[in-house]
């Protein structure tokens, strides 16, 4: 019975923001875990499907590349137990349903990833079936960062409205720019040296044409995302997280491209495909909540948020703040 109503506790407003956040910072380090058994050639390195690693074991060999790919394996277990653990702690607690779909839709990408992966070691890691599984981590990051979002507001007692026309559609589009731009830059690997295998380099598509669409896009994204900062940062109104997100945001804006450019130049090496991808998913977040506070900005907040400890204990709240 103590152990139920701890767990009832944990959908309660201001824990649930905590349990939010946990799980969308595994929801971005699983996108650099999953590049770094890419980037260094280890996606074979289990090649039975789980909880099997090689040859009928369910422990990996000593070697490096088993290694990788088993903590990948794990991390992913994890992060999927983690996001149906937020789904689960809020799909009943008042107030909690648009918080749990959210969640639930993102814990249902990380299952996916499941499948998937059997689908990519039985192929032989072709770059397709390589780079959907990043593909899908976004979609669940992005998922989970809305969730977040909503988590939050409810713990501060926010209510989101429309905004108008322009500027809802700037930021959606602004959204959808960087998202192609990703998209783009996965192709990019895909026809570039890190595709799969390091035993067998299989390339999909020609890397000069991958390259020549994938700068296009960012580009086109860089300036809507200056000119979204301008506009909305200086001229409307923008709540407090949002404006201290602004100068950040533009910086990773900036970081990427130089990154991209310099690794083009030398030769796409490893380590800075890996930086390049991490911040790549961290930028991703921040356009998502971004967007989300332009689109849907804050009508109307309570004056006092409602109380996060527990009602029947009279616990104290946990001293989350309502305008993280």
């Amino acid at each position: 019975m103590e152990k139920h109503r701890r767990f009832r506790r944990l959908g309660e407003p201001g824990r649930h923001l905590r349990v939010s956040v946990w799980a969308l910072l595994c929801l971005w380090l699983i996108i650099p875990s999953g590049a770094l058994v890419r980037l260094t050639g280890s996606g074979l390195g289990c090649s039975n499907v789980p909880p099997y690693c090689k040859d009928g074991s369910i422990l990996p060999a000593l070697t490096g590349h088993a290694l990788i790919e088993y903590t990948n394996r794990l991390f992913s277990g994890f992060v999927m137990l983690l996001t149906l653990f937020a789904w689960l702690t809020v799909r009943r607690a008042a107030g909690g349903g648009s918080v749990g779909k959210w969640w639930l839709a993102a814990a249902l990408c990380t299952v996916g990833q499941i499948p998937l992966g059997a689908l990519t070691v039985a192929f032989d890691l072709h770059p397709l079936l390589v780079s959907s599984h990043f593909m899908l981590s976004l979609v669940a990051l992005g998922l989970g960062t809305v969730a977040t979002m909503r988590a939050r507001d409810r713990a501060s007692g926010t209510t989101r409205g429309r905004a108008k026309q322009p500027q809802a559609a700037l930021g959606t589009v602004t959204a959808l720019a960087l998202l192609v731009g990703l998209v783009t830059g996965i192709l990019v690997t895909a026809a570039g040296p890190h595709s799969g295998d390091r035993l067998k380099v299989r390339r999909f598509g020609v890397l000069g044409d991958a390259a020549y669409i994938h700068v296009r896009a960012v580009f086109t994204f860089a300036i809507l995302a200056v000119v979204l900062a301008v506009i909305v940062g200086r001229r409307a109104k923008l709540e407090a997280l949002g404006r201290r997100l602004l100068t950040p945001w533009l910086v990773l804006v900036a970081v990427q491209i130089f990154l991209g450019e310099w690794q083009y130049r030398h030769g796409f090496p490893w380590q800075m495909i890996l930086a390049h991808v991490t911040i790549a998913g961290l930028l991703w977040t921040l356009t998502v909540a971004l967007a989300m506070m332009v689109a849907a900005p804050v009508i109307e907040r309570a004056a006092s948020p409602p109380p996060v400890g527990d009602a029947l204990t009279g616990n104290a709240p946990l001293g989350v703040r309502a305008d993280l």
